[in-house]
C-alpha cells in the first residue's frame, strides 16, 4: 500500500469537511427514522457508488422514541409515588421507585427498550458498501459510522456539563427521598391507608414532608428537558465525522489506486444508532449468520467504529462500551493501537464508554470483532448532543489524525491481519 502523504491527508480532510456541511445543508434533520435521515442515507449510498463495487440498502423497523421513553415512565412513577406517600400508601411508592431504577438500568444500561410497545413504529435504514479485492476473500475490514442526529440535551447546552450533571443527581436525590419518606410513613402510621393530615402528622413534620415532596416533584421535573425532542441537533461531530472518514478511506483507495489482493474493505453508514444501536443492531441480526460461515470458513470480519472525532486531546480506544459492561475485541483494540502509534506517533491509552455506548457494543453483544475508536470528552462539552454540533464547529486536527490512523489500519490489517492481544 502506498504511503499517505500529508496532501492526501488534507485533501481528504477537506472532503470530509465538505461533505459534513453538505449533508447538513441539504438534507435536514436527521433524528432517527426520519425523513432526513433516509435522504442522507440515499445521498451516502450514492455517494459509495463511485469507491464501492457493491453497495446495498437494508431497511429495517424500530420504536424509535423508545430508547428514552424510560424517562416518561420514570417522571410519571414518581409522581405517583410522591401522592401515594400522602396517602399513607407507603408500600406503593417504594415499589414505584424500584420500577424507576429497574427501567433506567434495562433501557440506559443495557439498552433493552422494554418500553418499545407504547411508542410508534418508524423505519430506517443502513447502507453497505464493500469493496473486492482482486483475489479470493480472507480478511474483511467494515469501517462505521451512524447518520442519523439526536435530540437536543437541553440541560447540557444552556448549562454545561456541570448542569447536565445535576440532573441526574438531583433525580437519584428525589428517589432517595421518597423512599426515606415512604419508610418514615410505615413506621409512624402503617399500613392504613389515609390522608396525611397537620392533625395527623403534627404541624412540623407536615410542612416538612411537604417542602420534600415539592423539591422532589421539581427535581424530577427537570427530567423532561434532559432530551428535548423540539430540536434535533445538526450531529457534524456526532457523527458525520465518522461517516464521513469511513468513505474516506474507500474514496482514498480510488484515487490513490490501492489495491488489495485478500483484504476486503467495506464501510457501514449506520442508522438510528441515536435511538439505541438499533442501525448496528439490524445489521448484526441480518447479518450475523453469513459472517459466522465465513469465519468457519478462514475469512475473518473486523469492525472499526468511529465515533465523534473532536477532540484531538481526547483520542482514544473503547476498550469497554455500553456503560463499561460491553469489552470490546482486544485484539482490535491492539491493531489500533499500533496503527495509532505508527501513523501519528501517540501511544493511545484505552477507554471506557462510562455513560452511553456505541454502535461497537451492539456488534460485540452479537459476538462479532469490534471496537470504538473516537475522540470525545467525556466531560461532555457543550456542542455535544445541542445545536452547537454544527459544520461551523469541527476540528480539522483531529480529522486528520482519525484520517490518518484509519489508513493505517487498513494497511496493517491487509498486511498482517490481527495481532495478538
Amino acid at each position: 500500500m502506498k504511503p499517505i502523504t500529508q496532501e492526501i491527508a488534507d485533501k481528504n480532510v477537506d472532503y470530509i469537511v465538505d461533505g459534513i456541511t453538505e449533508v447538513i445543508k441539504t438534507f435536514g434533520p436527521r433524528d432517527p427514522g426520519s425523513e432526513g435521515e433516509t435522504k442522507a442515507n440515499e445521498h451516502f449510498a450514492k455517494v459509495l457508488t463511485q469507491y464501492a463495487d457493491d453497495v446495498k440498502t437494508e431497511k429495517f423497523t424500530l420504536h424509535t422514541d423508545a430508547f428514552m421513553g424510560w424517562i416518561y415512565f420514570d417522571i410519571f412513577f414518581m409522581y405517583i409515588g410522591i401522592i401515594s406517600i400522602w396517602l399513607n400508601l407507603n408500600i406503593l411508592s417504594i415499589a414505584l421507585v424500584v420500577a424507576c431504577i429497574v427501567l433506567l438500568v434495562l433501557q440506559l444500561i443495557f439498552y433493552k427498550h422494554v418500553t418499545a410497545p407504547f411508542f410508534a413504529k418508524k423505519t430506517s435504514t443502513n447502507v453497505y458498501a464493500a469493496k473486492k479485492p482482486t483475489g479470493t476473500v480472507k480478511r474483511r475490514i467494515i469501517f462505521c459510522g451512524h447518520t442519523d442526529a439526536a435530540y437536543e440535551w437541553g440541560w447540557l447546552y444552556k448549562g454545561g456539563f456541570g448542569l447536565f450533571f445535576a440532573t441526574f443527581i438531583g433525580a437519584f436525590i428525589a428517589m432517595i427521598l421518597v423512599v426515606v419518606m415512604a419508610i418514615i410513613g410505615i413506621a409512624k402510621h402503617g399500613w392504613a391507608v389515609q390522608l396525611l393530615t397537620p392533625e395527623l402528622l403534627g404541624n412540623t413534620y407536615f410542612y416538612v414532608q411537604l417542602c420534600l415532596s415539592i423539591v422532589s416533584v421539581i427535581l424530577i421535573s427537570l427530567m423532561f428537558n434532559f432530551s428535548n425532542k423540539s430540536t434535533i441537533v445538526d450531529g457534524a461531530n456526532d457523527n458525520l465525522t465518522a461517516c464521513l472518514t469511513s468513505i474516506s478511506v474507500l474514496k482514498t483507495m480510488q484515487d490513490e489506486n490501492i489495491v488489495f489482493e485478500n483484504t476486503e474493505v467495506c464501510a457501514l453508514m449506520a442508522g438510528s444508532e441515536e435511538a439505541g444501536l438499533r442501525g448496528a443492531m439490524a445489521f448484526s441480526k441480518a447479518h450475523k449468520a453469513e459472517l459466522d460461515k465465513d469465519a468457519a470458513n478462514g475469512i475473518e470480519t473486523i469492525f472499526i467504529v468511529l465515533e465523534t472525532l473532536r477532540e484531538k486531546d481526547c483520542l482514544s480506544i473503547y476498550n469497554k462500551d455500553m456503560n463499561g459492561v460491553v469489552p470490546a475485541d482486544p485484539q482490535v483494540c491492539k491493531l489500533l493501537k499500533i496503527a495509532a502509534k505508527e501513523a501519528i506517533n501517540k501511544d493511545l491509552h484505552y477507554s471506557t464508554v462510562s455513560l452511553g455506548s456505541t454502535d461497537a457494543a451492539a456488534f460485540s453483544n452479537a459476538g462479532l470483532k469490534s471496537a470504538c475508536f473516537a475522540a470525545l470528552n467525556h466531560k461532555l462539552q457543550r456542542y455535544y448532543h445541542t445545536r452547537m454540533d454544527t459544520y461551523t464547529n469541527l476540528s480539522k486536527e483531529t480529522l486528520d489524525l482519525a484520517y490518518k490512523v484509519c489508513m493505517k489500519t487498513l494497511e496493517i490489517y491487509d498486511k498482517d491481519g490481527l495481532p495478538e492481544a
